[in-house]
């Protein structure tokens, strides 16, 4: 395994796909199948898959009074597997939705973050948009999808998304091969699901994206975004009522979330240490850290090219971000061997407790507002569901 996080033995978000497929005897079965099989029951040949952006475990477990159906499932996974199923590093949608869909880690796809340094074009790319990205997009991550192996294996498949995934070049990357049916309400959504069981479809994935732009904007347990949890919860029982006996429905999402504040937020534009800074990517929750040549020492830095960050320089940030987050620079600790290390920063602060770290030098005003965000590596970000009914 190229991937360190790989030999452990917790389920990962890139273990979900590859363990159906195998539990359904659409392929090699993985070391998890035995035990999805077993929680999905006899009769299932099919699959309906569900991905909710932004329903990590953890909110669900704080707001269960809220989610009638899926409250007696929100145990299942760690029950059966011995602990909760976890997203991947960065707990970010763009990082989590490649994994997902490649059974990948995000080192494995090159998906490194909401934003990314292009050392070709040497700048940072917005990999939700890829806005000024004129390479093919393969050039960036070319990974066969389980959209694909499902064609491979002539099964018929559906991805059921918003209008504005048509075309884009992070469905290129998450989508390949599949065949997109496109609404913009939920029930649409699930009516589309069960038309397509209905003309014979084998695999269905489903993707809903309201409660984290509720989260975003409102922050998670906001009224606005307890209402839509409760509307998913109730269209997802609703979906499981009418889905044919033999599909299995299994839910789940591609990170959590924390609350953050205008106290809680950390400006580096401000701080004793901006000269350093040459620009940021990454996101607030993960921010990664490019510095100027003259700050980087003489050692290398293992998976990266450019060499490490001086010890002395290094001691600085981690003085700087103190109890409020962690400063990592040698990734292998958290990614494994990256595929393209040159385009990820020197060091990245994950942060801790409710903080976030910025740099409004270089970073969208968009960004900057967000009550609710994500990225790092605390257990209300990295736990998801994991839902077989």
């Amino acid at each position: 395994m190229s991937h360190r996080e790989k030999t452990l033995s917790g389920m990962r978000i890139w273990d979900i796909l590859p363990t159906a497929f195998g539990a359904l005897h659409w392929q090699e079965e993985t070391k998890f199948s035995s035990i999805f099989r077993q929680l999905m029951g006899e009769g299932k040949r099919r699959l309906c898959l569900v991905a909710i952006d932004g329903m990590g475990q953890q909110l669900l477990m704080s707001r269960r009074g809220h989610i009638p159906f899926m409250r007696p499932y929100l145990k299942q996974a760690e029950d059966a597997w011995g602990q909760p199923v976890r997203t991947c590093v960065p707990s970010t949608t763009v990082a989590a939705l490649s994994s997902l869909h490649t059974g990948l880690s995000p080192a494995e796809t090159g998906m490194l973050g909401y934003q990314c340094w292009d050392p070709v074009a040497r700048r940072v790319l917005n990999l939700i948009t890829f806005e000024g990205f004129s390479r093919s997009t393969r050039s960036w991550s070319d990974q066969p999808t389980y959209f694909t192996r499902a064609r491979q294996r002539d099964l018929k498949t559906q991805a059921l998304v918003p209008p504005d995934f048509v075309g884009s070049r992070l469905s290129e990357i998450t989508l390949r091969d599949a065949s997109l049916k496109i609404s913009t309400e939920l029930a649409q959504r699930c009516s589309h699901a069960l038309q397509a069981f209905k003309q014979g479809a084998d695999y269905v994935y489903l993707y809903w994206s309201q409660l984290d732009h509720w989260g975003h904007n409102h922050g998670w347990s906001h009224p606005l975004w307890l209402q839509e949890l409760e509307t998913v919860d109730r269209a997802l029982s609703e979906l499981r009522a009418r889905l044919p006996k033999d599909v299995v429905l299994v839910i789940t999402a591609d990170h959590g979330m924390v609350n953050v504040t205008s106290e809680t937020t950390i400006d580096l534009a401000a701080s004793k240490l901006s000269s350093q800074v040459a620009t940021v990517s990454g996101e607030p929750r993960a921010l990664q850290v490019h510095l100027k040549e003259q700050y980087l020492g003489e050692e290398p830095a293992g998976n990266r090219t450019r060499n490490l960050p001086k010890a002395q320089v290094l001691a600085m940030w981690k003085k700087l971000v103190a109890e409020r987050g962690q400063v990592i620079a040698d990734y292998r600790r958290v990614y494994g061997e990256i595929c393209d290390p040159n385009r990820i920063g020197d060091f990245t602060i994950f942060a801790k407790e409710n903080y976030q770290f910025v740099d409004s030098r270089f970073q969208s005003h968009g960004v900057l507002k967000m009550v609710g965000v994500h990225g790092s590596l605390t257990k209300a970000e990295m736990e998801i569901p994991l839902i077989i009914v």
